[in-house]
């Protein structure tokens, strides 16, 4: 539907009396809302129109991302508003890859932080995830991450391997912070390991603000420690797959076998059709 400018407003940006190139110095200092959309669309000279059309695609972005950004914060919103004053989240990836470690994250953030664009890690490009990724590190109030090795993930299994990560990492936060039982609140993604006022998710169903932080926080540096592990196996191609499988990891492991690095406790014969 084409869009139509209301008839009265008050154009208070005086888009008439500015030149084409003021009018574009304009909209990259303000915040692009109706009231500049409908100067622009009612002004007679045809770029100004133009830039009208770009204005309004970008507003409409930003109010779909604005949405989507206060979905993620309602149920936080309402832990703080029964008195709550931090949220620490904790999330966990590498849960289905055939090799590699599991990486934990714990994050905090201020109550008022906003990122656009935020999502769980999966639903983003790689691009996307290093972008917010560099504003999770400026803007986290605490974060730690930490990598479950083979081994421990052999020994306790995938469960119990979680868990222990979070008390470690929790253990870590209650060294470096005094922590109030009555303010503080903790999420974790699929396992809870305390009696403190905690809520447990179980998939990215949920959508979490913290988590999903976290999430990228977490999924950013297992994939950069894949990255490493690839210049020691390098024809396993862990730089693109990072330990899942896929169809180059399925032939490297039929040709070469495994690395010390696989997880015996990964159900090859299943996921790569070996047989034993």
């Amino acid at each position: 539907m084409k869009y139509k400018p209301k008839l009265q407003f008050d154009d208070k940006y005086n888009i008439t009396d500015k030149s084409v190139a003021e009018i574009r110095r304009l909209i990259k200092k303000i915040e692009i809302d109706r009231d500049l959309i409908d100067a622009l669309f009612t002004d007679s000279r045809k770029t100004t129109t133009k830039i009208a059309l770009n204005c309004e695609k970008r507003y409409h972005k930003i109010q779909k991302l604005k949405g989507k950004l206060s979905t993620f914060k309602n149920i936080e919103n309402q832990i703080y508003n029964k008195g709550y004053h931090n949220i620490y989240g904790f999330y966990v990836t590498g849960l289905t890859a055939a090799a590699g470690p599991l990486t934990l994250c714990i994050l905090k953030l201020n109550r008022f932080t906003e990122i656009m664009g935020i999502d769980y890690c999966n639903n983003l490009t790689q691009k996307q995830r290093l972008k917010i990724f560099k504003k999770l590190k400026n803007e986290s109030e605490y974060i730690n991450i930490k990598h479950i090795n083979v081994e421990a993930i052999d020994k306790l299994g995938l469960k119990e391997a979680i868990k222990t990560g979070y008390r470690e990492i929790e253990e870590t936060l209650e060294q470096a912070v005094e922590l109030n039982i009555e303010k503080d609140f903790f999420i974790y993604y699929k396992y809870g390991i305390n009696k403190r006022d905690n809520k447990v998710i179980k998939n990215t169903k949920k959508k979490i603000y913290t988590i999903a932080c976290a999430s990228i926080a977490a999924k950013v540096h297992r994939e950069n420690r894949m990255k490493k592990l690839h210049g020691k196996y390098p024809d396993y191609h862990f730089d693109t797959n990072y330990g899942y499988i896929t169809k180059e990891h399925r032939i490297a492991v039929k040709e070469l076998g495994f690395t010390p690095i696989h997880r015996k406790t990964f159900d090859f014969e299943k996921k790569l059709e070996i047989e034993f």
